[in-house]
């Protein structure tokens, strides 16, 4: 591992090495990410489901299994999901594509 003057080094490249691991996420973070920030101005906002990231459910399930969301909000007719941490994960995002 890199050392770094970050103090979330270790919880960066946590994610880093996820999306490393599951490239194909990068865009479903990317929605999430954006969902969420669309979302702050309005007070109603629970979340975002598994059709925002264009993903199947199981799929959207690794990301709560894996730490990086987590559910916000379960009725009997949908679940809604955060990100744990969405400026860690937008910080991610961003260095990724830099490094490209």
């Amino acid at each position: 591992m890199e050392a770094s003057s970050h103090s979330r080094a270790p919880q960066e490249n946590y994610v880093e090495e996820f999306l490393a691991k599951y490239p194909d996420y990068r865009k479903a973070l990317w929605l999430a990410a954006r969902s969420e920030e669309e979302g702050l101005g309005n007070p109603s906002y629970q979340g975002w489901q598994w059709s925002d990231l264009e993903m199947h459910p199981t799929r959207v399930l690794r990301l709560v299994i894996e730490g990086i969301a987590k559910i916000g909000l379960r009725t009997r007719r949908a679940t809604y999901y955060l990100l744990k941490e969405p400026e860690l994960v937008k910080t991610v995002l961003k260095s990724s594509i830099l490094k490209k």
